[in-house]
């Protein structure tokens, strides 16, 4: 396969996943700011969905377009929304993500290709700026719906040929660095997870926590409705079976590069499969004590710094040219 055409499937997956982890965390976050002020008001700091800035590395962008005064709502809503000149925005990522696959047209399904143009005009239409307007959580759900779409198509539709394996490589690498950056911001300010009083407005944001990365009912079903601070970080990091879980996510890169690779799994085929494999071992014999006697933040850093360096080898193994 040519180098340009595997790079253009690896980051139209990356893009689509980023789109839809914004769409959940702004709809999770305009929820939110209604519970809290329920509550007697939000805790101190930025609100909810001004700390989606944060996660996606954009606060300073946004500051230079709008100043820094106390912001609106609406106004981070639409610069993460609308704002073509913000790259992290919805729009600029599924541009990205449609002008990669009309250049690499010729090895998707006609469905795949579709729902991503579709998605990004829709995008882009009266339609969507009017049900943003009078509904931001519906118009979230039906953005969120469509790159969930997006997905189940590539499952359905393609071959498990080099096509499949670099799409699939980028959806969970994207995966696993944002769980790990939502992780890091949602718990700043919060105690360590042993301490942290689950009542009132702490209960709150645990759940919010839990929804950002869609695991609130599949948690609950696991763990009898009780939400344990402890027991929410060991099944976002080290959950095996739910797949927007750090380790699921970890384990199914390795499955994807090593079939990229066409290696009998003896020997690792490059750095950037030596170093997931690294990664995916931290995290199936690791224990969620260890990660908390650590330091949850440190260790989440780590995290994200292995998920650039395997996205910088992926890079010279397989993109460069």
């Amino acid at each position: 396969m040519l180098s340009r055409v595997a790079e253009n499937l690896y980051w139209i997956s990356r893009y689509v996943e980023r789109a839809e982890n914004v769409s959940r965390l702004l709809d999770v976050g305009f929820h939110l700011e209604l519970d809290a002020t329920g509550l007697n008001g939000a805790a101190e700091g930025p609100g909810p969905i001004e700390s989606v800035l944060t996660i996606l590395a954009c606060r300073e962008a946004f500051e230079r377009s709008h100043g820094t005064k106390e912001r609106e709502r609406d106004d981070v809503l639409r610069f993460l929304t609308f704002d073509r000149q913000n790259s992290h925005s919805i729009i600029s990522m599924l541009g990205r993500a449609r002008e990669n696959a009309r250049g690499s047209q010729e090895t998707l399904s006609g469905e795949v290709w579709s729902q991503v143009n579709k998605l990004y005009l829709y995008l882009g239409s009266s339609k969507a700026r009017k049900r943003f307007s009078t509904s931001p959580p519906r118009f979230y759900d039906t953005i969120k719906r469509a790159c969930i779409l997006f997905d189940g198509l590539v499952d359905a539709t393609l071959p498990r040929t080099e096509v499949f394996h670099f799409l699939q490589l980028g959806r969970y690498l994207e995966r696993v660095n944002q769980v790990s950056r939502i992780l890091n911001v949602k718990l700043f300010g919060m105690r360590e997870p042993g301490s942290v009083d689950a009542g009132g407005l702490r209960l709150v944001h645990w759940s919010s926590l839990l929804r950002s990365c869609s695991a609130y009912e599949a948690y609950l079903r696991e763990h009898h409705e009780q939400i344990d601070p402890e027991r929410v970080v060991r099944y976002l990091v080290l959950n095996s079976d739910f797949p927007r879980a750090m380790r699921f996510c970890v384990a199914r890169c390795c499955e994807s590069l090593r079939e990229i690779a066409g290696g009998d799994g003896e020997e690792y085929g490059s750095e950037a499969e030596r170093q997931l494999g690294r990664l995916d071992s931290e995290l199936r014999y690791m224990d969620v004590e260890e990660i908390i006697d650590e330091g949850l933040s440190l260790f989440l850093t780590e995290v994200q710094d292995s998920c650039d360096r395997i996205g910088e080898e992926i890079h010279q193994a397989y993109f460069f040219s």
